[in-house]
């Protein structure tokens, strides 16, 4: 079961930067999936790493992507990620400490990316195809 699937309404037309949310939003699937069937705090442990392993690889990559195109609002998008990032990691440490996943916590998780995506990802997205003509290289 998925809580949330992609759709190509909340795309970039960057494709790489697409292909990253498309798996991001395949990570949060994961988790909810392996809270959702009790699979136990080893695959738990290990899917929720791997997503933060994904989104700080994304998160990087999206931030070199607006240093190299002068993006206006880089300071602000960086804050949202720096947000997201700690978030993750304090999920991670309580999950470690014991502290199950709530179903409260896995829908953060996937409202505030998917809020990310259709709000400040596509400002810089416009940007940076403005910048580009339209091919998003």
């Amino acid at each position: 079961m998925t809580i949330f699937a992609w759709d190509d309404s909340i795309a970039l037309n960057i494709p790489r930067i697409d292909e990253q949310h498309r798996e991001l939003i395949g990570w949060i699937n994961a988790l909810h999936d392996a809270v959702r069937k009790d699979e136990g705090a080893l695959v738990t442990g290990d899917v929720l790493s791997k997503l933060i392993s994904y989104v700080f690889m994304h998160f990087t990559e999206e931030e070199r992507l607006m240093l190299s195109c002068s993006f206006p609002g880089f300071t602000a998008h960086r804050q949202e990620h720096d947000y997201y990032v700690k978030r993750l990691k304090n999920i991670q440490d309580r999950f470690q400490e014991g502290e199950e996943i709530s179903g409260e916590t896995l829908e953060f998780m996937s409202d505030w990316i998917v809020c990310h995506i259709r709000g400040t990802d596509q400002v810089y997205g416009r940007f940076i195809l403005a910048g580009s003509g339209g091919t998003g290289a």
